[in-house]
Order: C-alpha cells, then sequence, then structure tokens
C-alpha cells in the first residue's frame, strides 16, 4: 500500500537515490549525488515549495517537487540558496571538463541575468509580495523507483500535488516532460491536457502539459 506525505531532510537520501535511478540523464543529475541533495534541501525549505514523497512499508518509493507559486519559489531559492547551488555546481565541473562546457553553453547567461535580478530585488519588492491574476503551479520534478513502477506511486504523487495546489489557491498547474508514450499516457490518463512541445535550453524536446484544477 502506497502512501504520500510531505517530503522531510531526513528522506533526502532516499529520494536522490530514486533521482540517480530513474533520471540519470537529466542534466541535475550529472552534478552528482551532493548537489542533488543541497538541491533537494533548498527546495523544500523554500517558501511555497510542493515536496512529497511516496512510501511503501514505511520505505521512500518515490518523490515529488513543485511550487505553488514557481516564479515566488524561484526567487526565494536564489535568494537564499543560490551561493550555495552555484557553488556545488562549479566544483563538480571543475572536474568534469565535458559537464563545464555544457554548463557554460547551455546555463552560463541565465545565470547571470539570476544574479543580477537577486542582487536589484534586494532594494526592490520582496519575494513574499502577493501574485497577480491568475496562479499558475508547476511539477517539477516526479520520480518513481522502478520497482513499483505501474502500482500507483506516481498517481498518489500528482493527486497529492494537486490537491495541495488548489488548497493553496492555485488555478492550473503545468509540467513537461520527455517525449516518451509512457509518460505522455499517465499524464493524459490522469486527465492532463497535451498543450504543444517545448525545447530545452541545451536543446532537448519535452511535452508542456496542463491541468486545470477550475475545472
Amino acid at each position: 500500500m502506497v502512501s504520500v506525505r510531505a517530503m522531510h531532510v531526513g528522506d533526502l537520501d532516499a529520494v536522490v537515490a530514486v533521482h540517480r535511478e530513474v533520471l540519470d540523464m537529466e542534466f541535475l543529475s550529472r552534478f552528482g549525488p551532493r548537489f542533488l541533495r543541497v538541491y533537494y534541501q533548498a527546495w523544500i525549505t523554500t517558501l511555497g515549495s510542493v515536496a512529497l514523497v511516496a512510501l511503501e512499508d514505511g520505505v521512500v518509493v518515490g518523490g515529488l517537487l513543485g511550487a505553488s507559486d514557481p516564479a515566488r519559489h524561484v526567487r526565494a531559492m536564489v535568494r537564499d540558496h543560490g551561493m550555495t547551488l552555484a557553488l556545488h555546481q562549479a566544483g563538480a565541473a571543475l572536474i568534469n571538463p565535458l559537464l563545464a562546457r555544457d554548463l557554460i553553453a547551455t546555463r552560463a547567461a541565465r545565470y547571470v541575468r539570476g544574479v543580477a535580478r537577486l542582487v536589484t530585488s534586494r532594494w526592490r519588492q520582496p519575494a513574499s509580495v502577493a501574485p497577480s491574476g491568475p496562479v499558475v503551479g508547476e511539477i517539477t520534478h516526479v520520480l518513481v523507483t522502478r520497482r513499483v513502477q505501474g502500482q500507483g506511486a506516481g498517481r498518489a504523487l500528482v493527486e497529492a500535488a494537486l490537491a495541495q495546489m488548489r488548497a493553496d489557491g492555485v488555478h492550473s498547474v503545468e509540467l513537461v516532460t520527455p517525449p516518451d508514450l509512457a509518460a505522455r499516457h499517465f499524464y493524459e490518463r490522469l486527465g492532463w491536457r497535451l498543450t504543444g512541445e517545448r525545447a530545452s535550453r541545451s536543446g532537448e524536446p519535452f511535452l508542456h502539459f496542463t491541468f486545470d484544477l477550475d475545472a
């Protein structure tokens, strides 16, 4: 029987192990387990996060990351944890020239802009200012260890995340996923609507899905 609860710091080693098992091709995974643990800890301790784990017999078998207000969450995460994350990325890149090249090619400009916004934001509105207009939430990661895939853990994580975001006043939720048929059919079965394709900054194709919480 699978259960879902909020992700705690004590879950991070188990969640990182699942992340590396099922998302080893992802760019973040290339920075190694130490960086991933710092990344997850930064995410779950930043205001506005949605962070859940799926458990089977008390053992972590999956996890989900998202945010009820992604823009505010990212600003707060960069403000509070950006330097630590950057240092861990730089350390990993120093010992991996190929990773360093890809980091510079695909993300350097964005990181510089982020730092500039961070500096100027300290003299402008704080990250806690309430948004105006409809709020669009985001799910960034859904991961389930291969041993229990197809047994309801992914569905339970997504449904719990949508319930939390609905309670937070979110109007719709979006996510992107690689264009493999299993992921596409999984989200379509859960009622998500395919709204197009997107390319990552490093050129990989992704499918974009939306879920309307007001429906």
